[in-house]
């Protein structure tokens, strides 16, 4: 049973990755086929407006692509399945490369979107050199304590320093009563369940209103 639920939980998050990945590719030619910026004003004066669902399909993507990837990761590690979240990166920006590429040289040359084109298509390449190997040692010869590729570890650590940072920024804002607030609140369901005793939790509520007084 258990194998049974991560199975389709891999199926599921890994599925949305693809679906966040091809939204954004799809998005991005439908924004590239009116010049490739919505908003603008074409040689008429019309002004050229987002294709339908556009403007909200582009940030969707984005943000669906990171959290079904973080859930991807999370259900990888707990049920011990291979995880191929070092493609991600590389699928990310081949796929936006290439768009760049075939519109770079769509009724003549666009410099500007062949570089583009370059430069995403770098930033994919290279981390690829990383995954590939890394993937082979891991999943072929077993050597499950390699390091992980550097677009992958970079990735994760500033995930980490975002998130540690967000928390930081959450406990500066909230009041020395809102933290007395919940705690109190905490005693008070681990007194009802009897996971403290009456005197045990005379104590920790005495505790916690002194500590919060000073």
């Amino acid at each position: 049973m258990r194998r049974a639920v991560g199975a389709v939980l891999i199926v599921v998050t890994a599925g949305g990755v693809v679906m966040a990945l091809t939204t954004l590719f799809m998005s991005m030619r439908a924004v590239m086929d009116i010049g490739g910026k919505c908003g603008s004003v074409d040689s008429e004066g019309a002004v050229r407006s987002c294709p339908g669902g556009v403007a909200g399909l582009l940030p969707a993507a984005i943000w669906g692509g990171l959290i079904f990837t973080g859930l991807y990761v999370l259900v990888a590690l707990k049920f011990k399945v291979p995880s191929l979240v070092s493609l991600i990166w590389p699928a990310l920006f081949l796929s936006l490369a290439y768009n760049f590429f075939d519109y770079g040289v769509r009724g003549g040359v666009n410099g500007g979107w062949i570089v583009c084109g370059i430069v995403f298509a770098l930033m994919g390449v290279v981390p690829l050199l990383w995954a590939v190997p890394h993937l082979w040692r891991v999943y072929v010869h077993g050597r499950e304590d390699d390091p992980k590729p550097w677009h992958v570890s970079t990735t994760g650590a500033a995930v980490g320093s975002a998130v540690s940072a967000m928390k930081l920024l959450d406990r500066m804002g909230r009041t020395p009563n809102q933290d007395m607030t919940e705690s109190l609140e905490r005693l008070d369901e681990l007194h009802k369940s009897g996971a403290l005793d009456d005197l045990e939790y005379a104590k920790a509520k005495d505790r916690v209103i002194r500590e919060e007084s000073a």
